[in-house]
């Protein structure tokens, strides 16, 4: 899978043209959350996606935006970069922060460890994502900080 959904002519994702973008940096806070799902819903209003497909883009969108600002920048101030893009077949979204990052063996359910339930994708987070999308890519460049690239094929 690809994160860098750019090239210098046209926005391109596995050769297949995108048809539409939308790019929005929001405060790494839980109430800017929202404005994220907002643009993705609104998006995918025209496109060949079920609601219960577009309530999964949402949740995987929350719960990537939410490791981003747990783990990305331990709840102090930085930004959660958001990029939609709509292909012929498909949605990508990357979600991609500076901070010091997120890991898949990571915990996201500190609770569920405390009473013995094992995590093996690496907490409750990346294992609904990885449930709710088609392809799922967690990179960390070299200049530091996470892109989780996440794309989901038409079903409707």
């Amino acid at each position: 899978m690809r994160s860098d959904l750019a090239d210098q002519q046209t926005v391109r994702y596995d050769g297949v043209p995108m048809n539409h973008q939308v790019t929005l940096e929001i405060p790494a806070k839980p109430e800017y959350v929202v404005l994220g799902r907002l643009a993705l819903a609104g998006l995918l209003r025209d496109c060949r996606f079920s609601s219960d497909a577009v309530a999964d883009l949402k949740l995987a969108l929350t719960e990537a935006c939410s490791n981003s600002i747990r783990h990305a920048y331990d709840h102090d101030n930085g930004q959660v970069h958001l990029t939609f893009a709509v292909h012929d077949d498909r949605v990508v979204l990357m979600i991609r922060d500076e901070g010091g990052g997120f890991h898949e063996d990571d915990v996201d359910c500190p609770e569920c460890s405390a009473v013995g339930v094992d995590l093996t994708e690496g907490g409750m987070g990346i294992s609904i994502i990885r449930a709710v999308v088609d392809q799922f890519s967690l990179e960390h460049p070299d200049g530091g900080g996470t892109v989780l690239t996440l794309a989901k094929l038409y079903d409707a």
